[in-house]
This record gives C-alpha cells, sequence and structure tokens, in this order.
C-alpha cells in the first residue's frame, strides 16, 4: 500500500492513465503505428524516437476512488474530440483558407474539468514524460475544482484549443511544455490530434485570446496549428484571423 497523492490516504494504488488511453487509440493514427505504440520524439538531436505501450500511464498516482473521478470527463472529452469530429464545422476567412474548426455547442463544464483533470494528474506525477508540469499553488484550486465537479470561470485556468489539420504518422505525444502569451504561463499539451494551452497564472488572461477560450455559452472553437513548429506557432496572429472569420 502507498499513499494516494489526491487523498493523501495509505490505500492500494492503480494504474493512472494521465493522457486517456484512448486518445491515443483512434483509428486513423493506427495505419502507420505499430500495434498499441506511440512515438515519443525527443527534442535531443541525439536520440532517435522511441516506442512504448500506448497511453501514458502512472503506478504510483492514485487509488481507484480517486482515479474513478476523472472518468466521466476523459469519456465526454474524447467523445467530443474525436467520435463526434462531424459535428465541427470549418472556419474559413474571406479568402476560403481555413482558420479551423468549431462546435456549436458542448458541455463546457464537463470539458474543463478534464483539461483541470489532466493537468492536475501531470502536476502530481513523477513520470519523466511530464517533469516540466509543476502546479504549484494552484494544486488545492485544481482539486476542488474536481471534488466539486464545478468548472471555474472561463478566465480561471483559462483554456483554448488547437489542431493538427493534417498528421500522416502515427499518434505523436510530444511533452507538455511551458509557453508565454503576452507574459502570462500556459502549458500546452497533445491529447491525439488535439492540442489544448492551459493558464496557470493568477494574473489576467490576455484579451486577446477572449475570442477563442471555453466560454460557458457559444461556440467552441479550435484553431488550425502548424505541426512544424508548434512551440513558435503565432498564436495571437492566429486568433485575430479567427477573430474576423467569427465576426
Amino acid at each position: 500500500m502507498q499513499t494516494c497523492k489526491y487523498c493523501g490516504r495509505l490505500k492500494t494504488l492503480v494504474k493512472s492513465h494521465i493522457i486517456p488511453r484512448s486518445f491515443c487509440e483512434i483509428k486513423s493514427f493506427q495505419q502507420n503505428a505499430p500495434h498499441n505504440a506511440l512515438s515519443l520524439p525527443s527534442d535531443s538531436a541525439d536520440l532517435k524516437p522511441v516506442k512504448r505501450s500506448i497511453g501514458m500511464c502512472d503506478d504510483e498516482l492514485f487509488c481507484k476512488v480517486c482515479e474513478d473521478k476523472f472518468m466521466i470527463y476523459d469519456a465526454y472529452a474524447f467523445k467530443l474530440l474525436h467520435e463526434q469530429g462531424n459535428r465541427r464545422k470549418t472556419l474559413r476567412d474571406e479568402q476560403g483558407q481555413v482558420l479551423g474548426a468549431y462546435y456549436e455547442t458542448y458541455d463546457y463544464n464537463k470539458l474543463k474539468l478534464f483539461f483541470i483533470s489532466v493537468l492536475l494528474r501531470a502536476g502530481l506525477s513523477d513520470v519523466f514524460f511530464f517533469k516540466h508540469v509543476k502546479v504549484g499553488p494552484y494544486l488545492e484550486q485544481l482539486k476542488d475544482a474536481v471534488d466539486a465537479g464545478a468548472a471555474p470561470a472561463s478566465n480561471d485556468f483559462a483554456v483554448f484549443l488547437a489542431y493538427y489539420d493534417e498528421i500522416k504518422r502515427g499518434p505523436i505525444l510530444f511533452p507538455p511544455s511551458q509557453k508565454r502569451i503576452q507574459k502570462i504561463k500556459f502549458f500546452y499539451f497533445h491529447i491525439g490530434q488535439v492540442i489544448f494551452y492551459i493558464k496557470i497564472d493568477k494574473r489576467a488572461t490576455p484579451q486577446e485570446l477572449q475570442p477563442i477560450i471555453l466560454q460557458p455559452s457559444g461556440k467552441l472553437v479550435l484553431m488550425t496549428l502548424s505541426h512544424k513548429d508548434p512551440a513558435n506557432f503565432d498564436i495571437l496572429k492566429g486568433i485575430e484571423r479567427i477573430r474576423h472569420g467569427i465576426e
């Protein structure tokens, strides 16, 4: 028995999927990928990509009761973002160039809590893949939201989404990284073909991001993102184009 990192009690721990297994088992990814494997590219030129069992899990995180807290949010996010991908409508500019995609409706509470739970799980894990994710003093706020089943306001842990327009290889997971937008700290995670950015900063969300962050009402917007260099993609320029497309 070990101490559960969520409830703090001494219990038998279970295998916890930090990035849900379902996001790595998308059928369209399997054409060029080995069965039950995913590529983990390294940012070191001296290391080649490696293959490992599908999913990203930790055996030393949670007891079953705490692990089960995330199931409803994992299931909803996968259903919306992948199984119901045909609900997405394409967002184009006046010249017909694709700016992104959007859903007319979605469950803000469930989807926001999914992203919050992934951040929470990654922040508590000692798995090397998540070594750059530190939640520090925000841990209790994240846990309180999950325990209450109530997502915080749109600008608290603000989230916005992007996606790769085309991926030709098998499922690729880059380690979560930090990015500052207008000096505000965000982490971004790859989950299947979707990338989500989540703010972990007590300062206000940049005004420029308002058209695309998750809101309790309105559309769910996903911007297109270049897979060649996601860290340096000009997010604010992309959002400005989306804003005009929405208007």
